[in-house]
């Protein structure tokens, strides 16, 4: 190079350390494969003896010599570059360098949560079967590669009528049934009395209480219809009756009806228009004869006993009625329906009537009417026909006269009812309940899980009292019913709409039980006892140990020590412990072995000597999330009589994985700043992050209800929305008790929202097409894409309330390797709120407009699903014939 000074040689070796702040990487290499095998030939080719030694092709055994040798000085160099990232917490990337380097400030990375959830138990029978606390379940779940293992937290008594049922929507009785309506309803407890069947004869009639009560005042009456049944379906607690054709005028709810069968007439009714009377003369021969009009009038006052017509007539009581023909079947007790017309005072022409009258006897005998005369069967009725002595001067035509036979106790009939629709608006009485009297006292308190198949579902608790349900005692206890529900909170998500009476598409589900995660492990001798060792420490054989949170925040785990047959406590530290205070403490490694250590005779007892004398109970087993695998069910090893099966309701929730390095890099620095303390805003979002399960955090002033207040958003992992209220409460006791407690906070739980976007680019021809399409999807960091959370829209990479720019967009796609050019062509927001999965979010119809601007929400984080982006290649608007 010294003959050539004006040639310029960029080579460097060995390459200084020179790394700008704040990097995520340090480059710290001397150099790789290539430089050192370069420096290693420039000198052999400045070695004067070695001048004529020109060959430099690997199959020369120097030039061999020379490449082993760079390959050792870049394993060397790869190996003291991770090294010199390791020993920083900003760059270290394994778990154990994180470990080590936060233990330095007094931070240890969180064990794993074992996951919460709710089972929900079926039984067959009609006896309750009692699951005992601790009862074990098996669980495959789509989140966790391996089966997780449950136990019920407390004992259950599971019934049979709750274990998978239905409930139904508020009804709207309808007060008035059209004209030509052809549907009726009828309760189900009088259809086993009524026996209705197709072909049967309805008579629908008005109130007689006009005639049939004494003193009340005369209004006309609604002329009977009769309506003939065309089919009878029993449903819940009602029995739906169509007819063949509905009543002529409309009817008020409800509607008074009876069966009927035979209608008979009056005797009498057909009889000659005149009356011919035979003349006899002293001598008794006939001399002639006379005529006169028959009297097809009968008079029914309301206080008269007998009437007398004359001798053309046979003498009958007020209360005898008789037939045109024998029915000798008409016995005591029957009743019949008698419909006419009267004539009374006040009224210039007849008025219609119907009147309900019990059979108090019946008798055969031979009737007289004007010139009719034959067999008749005659009614004794159980008063007259009308009663109201209000009215005075009645008179009846007996061709008017009908007697309709009762087959049926008397019915009460309404109009189909509506049913409620629409969100609801609060949880009181709220849903029905189909059941018997016993079955719904067993509803007060109880906690529900609703489920429909699209996803959707809620768990709920009935805050219905046994005194809510006083009256079911009067209805027997076998005897069916609607019962109004009433909730802690409205059935969100679902709308009235999804509990409809004929198409049942939400199941409930009501004997619940509360599990934890983690597997009874047999009792564990950790060894022996030695009172002269300090600090003694032993490991759990089985790991990981199973932690759970505590409703102050901090993990307790699922662990028991006996020493000597005493349970000894489990605290935090050994700090601050007696010299005599049987305590100890629970550290896990870098592996996920737990340890458990006892004092040093100054803080906290040594153990006392002994062979085996040192027991652990436990649980293993954490990180269970998530709903179940698609077709798994859970399993239960042990089944009580009448068990039947037992269901997930709703996911796993509360799981989490020991805490990652990213995670602990973020939240170590602001804990040690804060020494344990919770002052600025900062403290409070670090706070939050060391919580399982928080993805971000955002805490600002800001106004809640015209008062300063600390506005504090958490977002959750996707899936684990149900825990916002542990969390809530986590955070709550970390600022009583490690706040300054002298302003109010307001935690809200931060939401995701969508967004769609459609992108055209240009690719360069000498990339894949396949290649550059994917890289484009990992430069905007897809939802479903887990493994490389690192582009534009990863969680990583945004934080609460931040919104977004076409014009960024575009630029982070243009330098995606092999796009020439790219451009936004129409973006927007998808609905907020609590979503359901991305895939059942709609983006808009074609055309979509562009928005320069994505703005959110300060609880919202936005988010790029695969479902809503659609990318177009295109040509480059500059090519052309002149490009």
């Amino acid at each position: 190079m010294a003959c050539q000074p004006f040639i310029a040689d960029d080579f460097l070796f060995p390459r200084p350390a020179n790394n700008r702040p704040a990097l995520p990487h340090i480059a710290y290499r001397i150099g790789r494969y290539g430089d050192f095998y370069e420096q290693m030939l420039r000198h052999i080719d400045a070695a004067e003896p070695l001048l004529a030694f020109t060959h430099r092709e690997p199959d020369d055994p120097a030039i061999a010599l020379l490449q082993g040798a760079a390959i050792v000085g870049d394993i060397l160099s790869f190996y003291q570059e991770h090294y010199a990232n390791e020993a920083y917490l900003r760059t270290a990337q394994w778990r154990d360098s994180v470990a080590d380097l936060v233990r330095l400030t007094g931070y240890r990375l969180a064990p794993g949560l074992g996951g919460r959830a709710t089972l929900a138990i079926e039984v067959r029978g009609t006896a309750p079967v009692t699951v005992r606390a601790g009862w074990p379940v098996k669980a495959d779940l789509a989140d966790v590669p391996d089966q997780a293992d449950f136990r019920t937290v407390e004992e259950l008594v599971a019934q049979p009528a709750l274990s998978r049922f239905h409930l139904y929507r508020r009804r709207i009785a309808q007060p008035l049934l059209a004209a030509g309506g052809t549907h009726l309803e009828l309760s189900a407890s009088a259809q086993p009395a009524a026996q209705l069947k197709k072909g049967d004869r309805l008579l629908l009639m008005s109130d007689e209480s006009m005639y049939s009560s004494g003193g009340a005042s005369w209004t006309p009456q609604k002329a009977p219809q009769i309506v003939t049944i065309a089919t009878v379906t029993p449903h819940l607690d009602r029995v739906r009756i169509e007819l063949e054709h509905g009543p002529s005028e409309g009817w008020t709810a409800p509607l008074r009806a009876v069966r009927i069968g035979r209608t008979l007439r009056h005797f009498g009714h057909n009889a000659p228009a005149t009356v011919t009377t035979p003349i006899t003369g002293s001598g008794g021969a006939i001399t002639g004869s006379s005529s006169a009009a028959t009297r097809f009038e009968r008079y029914i006052y309301a206080f008269e006993s007998t009437y007398y017509f004359g001798d053309a007539y046979t003498t009958l009581d007020w209360t005898e009625m008789p037939l045109d023909v024998e029915a000798p079947d008409l016995a005591a007790g029957r009743r019949v329906i008698v419909q006419g017309r009267i004539h009374f005072d006040g009224q210039p022409t007849p008025v219609p009537f119907a009147v309900t009258k019990t059979i108090t006897a019946t008798r055969a005998g031979t009737v007289r009417w004007g010139n009719l005369q034959g067999a008749s069967t005659v009614l004794t009725l159980d008063s007259n026909l009308i009663v109201n002595g209000n009215i005075h001067y009645e008179m009846a035509d007996i061709r008017d006269l009908r007697f309709l036979e009762i087959t049926s106790p008397e019915l009460s009939l309404t109009p189909p009812t509506d049913h409620a629709t629409g969100d609801f608006t609060s949880g009181t009485a709220a849903l029905l309940f189909y059941g018997t009297a016993a079955e719904v006292q067993q509803m007060g308190g109880r906690r529900l899980w609703l489920a429909a198949p699209d996803g959707r579902n809620v768990e709920l608790v009935c805050t219905n009292t046994s005194a809510d349900f006083a009256f079911a005692a009067f209805l027997g206890a076998s005897v069916a019913s609607m019962w109004p529900l009433s909730f802690d909170r409205p059935p969100l998500p679902f709308t009235q709409q999804d509990f409809d009476e004929d198409t049942v598409t939400v199941t409930v589900y009501g004997n619940l039980v509360d599990a934890t995660q983690g597997k009874a492990e047999a009792d564990a001798t950790l060894g022996n006892g030695d009172a002269t060792q300090a600090f003694q420490t032993f490991t759990l054989p089985k790991s990981p140990l199973t932690y759970d949170l505590a409703p102050d925040g901090t993990l307790r785990p699922a662990l028991q020590v006996w020493v000597g047959g005493r349970l000894w406590t489990q605290v935090d530290a050994l700090f601050g412990a007696g010299p005599t205070d049987e305590v100890y403490i629970v550290r896990e490694d870098a592996d996920g072995r737990s340890h458990v250590q006892f004092g040093d005779g100054e803080t906290g007892a040594r153990l006392p000597s002994g062979v085996g004398n040192v027991v652990a109970r436990y649980r293993s087993g954490n990180g269970a999330r998530g709903p179940m695998k698609p077709g798994a069910v859970p399993s239960a090893p042990e089944r009580p009589a009448g068990f039947d099966k037992v269901n997930l309701a709703g996911i796993v929730s509360g799981g989490a994985d020991p805490e990652d390095a990213s995670k602990a890099r973020e939240a170590a620095p602001g804990k040690v700043q804060s020494l344990g303390r919770i002052v600025s805003l900062r403290d409070v979002e670090t706070e939050v992050l060391s919580i399982a399960g928080v993805v971000a955090a955002a805490a600002a002033w800001d106004l809640d209800g015209g008062v300063p207040a600390v506005m504090l958003r958490v977002l959750l992992r996707a899936g684990r929305e149900d825990e916002f209220a542990a969390v809530r409460a986590a955070v709550v006791h970390a600022l009583r008790c490690r706040g300054p407690n002298r302003w109010p906070v307001v935690i809200e739980q931060a939401v995701l929202r969508y967004v769609w976007l459609d992108l055209a680019y240009a690719r360069d021809p000498t990339y894949p097409a396949a290649d550059v399409a994917a890289a484009i999807r990992t430069e905007l960091g897809l939802a479903e894409d887990e493994s490389h959370r690192t582009g534009l829209f990863s969680l990583s990479a945004r934080r609460l309330g931040e919104r977004e720019y076409a014009s960024r967009i575009e630029g982070r796609v243009q330098n995606v390797p092999g796009v020439l050019w790219c451009r936004v062509v129409a973006d927007g927001l998808l609905a907020g709120g609590v979503q359901p999965a991305p895939a059942k979010l709609q983006a808009p119809l074609p055309p979509r407009p562009r928005i320069a601007t994505l703005r959110c929400a300060a609880r919202e984080l936005l988010q790029l699903s695969g479902h809503h982006l659609t990318l177009t290649e295109s040509a480059e608007p500059s090519a052309g014939e002149c490009a």
